[in-house]
């Protein structure tokens, strides 16, 4: 599909429907990307372990922040019931989902709260895999978060993954040195970035496929399109997620003058969008539009240039296979911009598995049952 055909039809869509504590202290010259600060088990909380998780650790380790430097992110290492086999444990590095960007938004420490994630990461750690899941640079740690800044969330991926090795050697368990990735919506874009990072980053592991769920690639794309009254309907969630996308692109790029573009509703909501998760932040939002935020064409000056350099995805680089699932009916990662970026990065050399549903944007559990059984079918380095 050619980007000025996927535009178009972004543009009837947009246009026309509207839419445990952290220690602050910084890395020491010794420490390194992946180093692990501290661990918890938190395998007693009933709000932390998922089904099929013999034990659970609450981590700090250090990544890369949006400056470039490496900061305490938190995270959490499940490891499976099941014994491991000789060689020792699959390893996924789990991306989660958008939740909010305060401190108080963390996923990865309540995972096990009402059996949600039962039924979506349960069958990966009866199947003997190993899951780490990072919470982010800037969610419950020093700084803020910087939504959807690619290059940031992929390195706080695969350094989860090197730390969670760690924390599995450090319980006399062993890792395998093949890993996968997987994530949804801002999990599927830091997917895909440690996806395109891992072969120079994360050398010495590797990277045997990354499973990519309704990813918002093409941000750049549609988010030109907004001016002042457009889109003029409200889209429930729409202005939340549009909030998250500015309030990121100011962490990311403090130079910029964000709030020019914004009227003060705008420059209101997108400084709550701070501190507010994803529920309250709907409710706090609920019946606007996002038209009525926007002060001056997006199109004009830095804004969009800033933005495509932020939250951008590569597409070319990817040495292992990808398997991107995407909803024909997503009102938040258009389904046409996913087409034409698959498009474009299988001729870039990529080896792409693309499956399309009839869902919206929040795939079902069954995307990570599929997700699992491509997993297994991959080639994992050989078990010594």
């Amino acid at each position: 599909m050619t980007s000025s055909r996927a535009i178009a039809i972004i543009s009837v869509l947009v246009l026309g429907i509207g839419l445990v504590s952290i220690s602050t202290a910084q890395a020491t010259p010794q420490q390194r990307a992946g180093t692990v600060l501290r661990t918890t088990d938190i395998t007693d909380r009933p709000d932390a372990t998922v089904a099929g998780a013999g034990t659970v650790i609450a981590m700090t380790y250090l990544s890369e922040g949006p400056d470039g430097a490496l900061v305490p992110v938190r995270g959490t290492v499940m490891i499976p019931k099941k014994a491991a086999p000789e060689g020792g444990w699959r390893v996924l590095g789990y991306a989660h989902g958008t939740a909010g960007l305060g401190d108080q938004c963390t996923v990865t420490d309540r995972m096990g709260h009402q059996g949600r994630y039962d039924d979506w990461l349960g069958p990966w750690l009866e199947d003997g895999y190993v899951i780490t899941a990072t919470e982010y640079a800037g969610i419950g740690g020093p700084g803020e978060h910087a939504y959807l800044d690619g290059a940031v969330s992929g390195r706080n991926v695969l350094d989860s993954v090197r730390a969670a090795r760690t924390v599995v050697a450090q319980r006399g368990g062993q890792t395998s040195t093949g890993f996968v990735t997987s994530g949804a919506s801002q999990g599927g874009h830091a997917s895909l970035w440690a996806s395109h990072l891992a072969p120079s980053y994360t050398p010495e592991l590797t990277n045997v496929g990354g499973v990519v769920n309704s990813p918002p690639v093409g941000l750049a794309d549609y988010f030109q399109l907004l001016r002042p009254g457009v889109p003029p309907v409200a889209v429930p969630d729409y202005v939340t997620y549009f909030s998250y996308v500015l309030a990121g692109l100011k962490v990311a790029r403090p130079g910029l003058d964000v709030d020019s573009y914004l009227t003060p509703l705008g420059r209101k909501v997108v400084e709550d969008a701070k501190t507010l998760c994803y529920p309250n932040q709907g409710r706090a939002t609920r019946g606007m539009t996002v038209g009525q935020l926007i002060a001056r064409p997006f199109d004009q000056g830095p804004l969009i240039p800033a933005l495509r350099a932020v939250t951008g995805v590569p597409t070319s680089g990817y040495q292992a296979p990808l398997l991107i699932q995407q909803g024909t009916l997503d009102p938040v990662a258009f389904a046409p911009l996913t087409a034409e970026f698959v498009d474009r990065t299988r001729s870039g050399g990529a080896r792409i598995d693309f499956r399309t549903a009839q869902a919206g944007h929040g795939l079902g559990s069954w995307s990570e049952t599929v997700a699992l059984k491509w997993s297994d079918e991959q080639r994992w380095p050989v078990r010594r």
